[in-house]
């Protein structure tokens, strides 16, 4: 059996919430319609800001060029979309803004292909970024029943 390392298992422990608000979202005996998009939203904001952070620390340890550079603009303009998902009044802007962000920091990722340390860490970005993005649509969604 393979062992599962710890960056792997708090990968995917980070969806339960995602997996949990999704499900709400259809479902309001537990929480209202406004608190569970407000904890999605929120929760989503908080968790893209955190991995576009973490292209911080990997472009640091790079040699300094024009790419990290990029990176570290990239990261910032993400950290600044979700700051602005969590301001809007509009919950379906939010969640195309926050969506978009998943799949562009995962582009991101694939291009810059000296941030990954390794096909498995790609391969877990990959299916946690694919999980998360079918939330969103599943919340929006939700937004017209």
């Amino acid at each position: 059996m393979k062992h599962i390392s710890t960056w792997q298992w708090l990968g995917f422990a980070g969806l339960i919430p995602f997996i949990t608000l999704s499900l709400l979202a259809f479902n309001h005996s537990v929480l209202s319609p406004e608190h569970t998009l407000l904890g999605f939203i929120s929760y989503s904001a908080i968790i893209l800001s955190f991995m576009a952070g973490t292209l911080w620390g990997k472009a640091v340890v790079l040699s300094p060029d024009d790419n990290i550079a990029k990176l570290l603009i990239v990261s910032n303009v993400i950290a600044l979309g979700c700051w602005i998902a969590l301001l809007t009044p509009f919950e379906l802007s939010a969640l195309i803004l926050l969506f978009s962000g998943y799949l562009y920091l995962l582009f991101v990722e694939f291009k810059a292909k000296q941030l990954s340390n390794s096909a498995s860490y790609m391969t877990l970005r990959t299916i946690l970024t694919s999980v998360v993005a079918l939330c969103h649509a599943v919340v929006m969604l939700s937004l017209y029943q």
